[in-house]
């Protein structure tokens, strides 16, 4: 009777520290941890309180140009010129972002306005690259994911009407 006791007692002392474990899908719902799935010490958003990785301007360019390569079924060509533009554009970014940070810690995080207006800039200028690289078709199918995308980033749980919550926060103050 004892070691049945002391057999059941050790099998819910195991199972109860097994079960107050949290797994990565489940601190996004712990209040506790909110503040960690808000920012990381550079203040960067992010998810799950896990710092992400920060990719080389190489590496970014590789894995766009992979997965845009697996969706629009890109020959070696397309593949090879694709690569060429975006690792352009991801060393373009870099510097920016570079470029961003100084002058946040200068000026405190004025010229947003001309950071958002450099930024589409870079962008149109890759589209464009990118629009002489691939078929009409291939583009095509690319603005449609694109679009989805888009539409998918308003359905996404804890943001209304669209917009993402921390924008409200920061206009608020």
């Amino acid at each position: 009777m004892k070691k049945y006791l002391v057999m059941m007692a050790l099998g819910l002392a195991v199972a109860g520290t097994s079960y107050a474990q949290t797994t990565p899908q489940q601190r996004g719902k712990n209040p506790e941890n909110r503040s960690e799935q808000r920012k990381n010490d550079k203040g960067e958003f992010h998810r799950g309180g896990e710092k992400r990785a920060q990719l080389s301007p190489e590496e970014r360019a590789t894995k766009r140009t992979e997965m845009l390569t697996q969706k629009l079924d890109l020959n070696s060509s397309q593949k090879r010129k694709l690569q060429a533009i975006n690792l352009k554009h991801a060393q373009q970014m870099a510097s920016f972002k570079g470029q961003k940070s100084q002058r946040n810690q200068l000026y405190g995080g004025e010229g947003n306005d001309q950071h958002r207006q450099q930024m589409q800039q870079l962008h149109a200028s890759w589209e464009k690259e990118f629009k002489d690289i691939v078929s009409k078709k291939q583009y095509a199918q690319y603005e449609e994911e694109r679009k989805q995308m888009q539409a998918n980033r308003g359905n996404r749980k804890g943001r209304e009407e669209g917009k993402d919550t921390r924008v409200r926060r920061q206009q608020n103050g």
